[in-house]
């Protein structure tokens, strides 16, 4: 009796752990960016209810941050990456996750060097902390960073102009 009693056991522990491991992704699982884009397209396209309604439809906004983050840690060397990012970071904001949306904006400058919004990312870091935060310190101080590390860009031209209306403020 002791073992079929053992013999039951190894089958149950194998059901057990082979149905755990099905549930959970496999590490060898190759996957499909373009997939995920082509997922997050549609999510896109559903965000806003209808034309007149410029409010996004929250649960479509909580799965395109999940799925944005997803198509980024599998698809981190694909070209699309750091946008999807940045609109995470835009949809974070607009969720009022505004440390959230910061660190992002922070995390894709720092680690896509080649993206084309990367000065944008660093004025929106000083923008958040100046408009939805009230850090008119963090803001001054990230405002002369984009001037010093972006300076011939359209973002340095914002900083000089925040920077020049946050003196406005102070006297």
């Amino acid at each position: 009796m002791s073992l079929r009693f053992v013999g039951l056991s190894c089958i149950v522990f194998s059901c057990v752990v082979g149905c755990n491991r099905s549930a959970e992704p496999s590490v060898n699982v190759a996957v499909d960016c373009s997939e995920l884009a082509l997922k997050i397209q549609g999510l896109e396209q559903g965000l806003f209810s209808t034309e007149e309604d410029l409010s996004p439809n929250q649960k479509i906004r909580g799965q395109l941050m999940a799925e944005y983050a997803a198509f980024s840690n599998h698809c981190h060397d694909n070209s699309q990456t750091a946008e999807m990012l940045f609109r995470r970071a835009d949809l974070l904001r607009s969720a009022g996750r505004f440390q959230e949306a910061m660190t992002q904006l922070r995390d894709i400058h720092d680690y896509f060097p080649e993206y084309e919004k990367r000065a944008i990312c660093a004025f929106l870091v000083g923008f958040i902390a100046e408009v939805e935060l009230n850090d008119r310190e963090q803001a001054k101080k990230t405002y002369e960073q984009v001037i010093v590390l972006h300076d011939s860009t359209d973002a340095a031209e914002w900083s000089r102009q925040a920077l020049a209306n946050l003196s406005g403020f102070s006297q």
